[in-house]
């Protein structure tokens, strides 16, 4: 059974009023009924980030042992790390990313034993079949547009539209800028100022990310929250420069030459002009 702290804020009062578990398990009965089976049904809630305490709760309901319960949502990076208590042995966590290029493989139609036999050339330097090669390069670069997203995926496999694809890319890219609202005024960040100059900053001839569009009287150390702030979300990856490229990398990292890149590729390819992506359909690598 799902609960969606977004769709129907009402629910959050369910765990939230005053009272015990068996009180919170009463008002669950009252709102689903026999929807419930004790020892059987699994609990969903997801944008449990609406009612942060929710993780914390979740300990008791969980001693209890009435009901199994999982928890999802967005930005839980920044959300846990300011928990009061978090329940340390009741909860396993679990990252979601966007789908890899072998998910996405498998998910356009391609085989288990296809990618296995691929996988096998690599590994012996043996050239793969030309039909499939071509197979393959074909839908690699599709997955440069539609990137690994799964709404966005399922929406291309459902609709095989590319223009609807870009509707769902900007979207997410809207709902995570109106997720940095609520953070940026309290802790004087600039993630939206951030987020949108990563597609700008990847080009190859930068080293490190430069901070001349963010305004004056900018540096790396007073934009550093934000730049953690984007990583510990999920919504960006930090990428180090190292002096020397030799284990441990940690040894040689110098933390103010990085670059930021975008969780899923689908999503950086959407903020790019329209020719990018016609570039990118024409396969055009200049």
């Amino acid at each position: 059974m799902e609960i969606n702290f977004i769709e129907n804020p009402e629910y959050i009062s369910i765990f939230s009023n005053d009272g015990s578990v068996k009180d919170i398990l009463f008002r669950l009965s009252a709102v689903f009924g026999n929807v419930l089976i004790p020892n059987e049904t699994i609990i969903f809630i997801d944008e449990v980030q609406e009612y942060r305490d929710m993780v914390t709760k979740i300990k008791f309901l969980v001693d209890d042992g009435t009901f199994k319960y999982v928890l999802s949502g967005s930005l839980l990076g920044v959300e846990i790390s300011s928990l009061r208590s978090a329940p340390v042995g009741y909860m396993k966590i679990l990252y979601m990313y966007p789908l890899r290029i072998r998910e996405f493989y498998r998910a356009v139609g391609m085989t288990e034993e296809l990618l296995e036999n691929v996988r096998s050339c690599f590994e012996t330097r043996t050239p793969v079949d030309s039909f499939i090669h071509t197979k393959l390069m074909d839908a690699f670069y599709l997955y440069l547009m539609v990137g690994g997203m799964p709404q966005a995926v399922d929406t291309y496999l459902q609709t095989n539209d590319m223009a609807k694809v870009s509707e769902i890319h900007h979207d997410i890219s809207e709902l995570y800028k109106l997720d940095f609202t609520k953070y940026e005024a309290e802790n004087k960040l600039k993630l939206k100022d951030i987020y949108d100059s990563i597609p700008g900053e990847l080009n190859d001839q930068n080293k490190r990310f430069f901070l001349n569009k963010l305004g004056t009287g900018t540096s790396i150390s007073r934009m550093e929250n934000s730049f953690i702030w984007l990583k510990d979300a999920g919504v960006a990856l930090a990428i180090y420069n190292v002096t020397s490229p030799t284990s441990p990398l940690k040894i040689s990292e110098k933390r103010n030459l990085f670059k930021l890149f975008l969780l899923d590729v689908g999503l950086l390819t959407s903020m790019y002009p329209n020719s990018v992506k016609l570039s990118i359909f024409n396969r055009d690598k200049t």
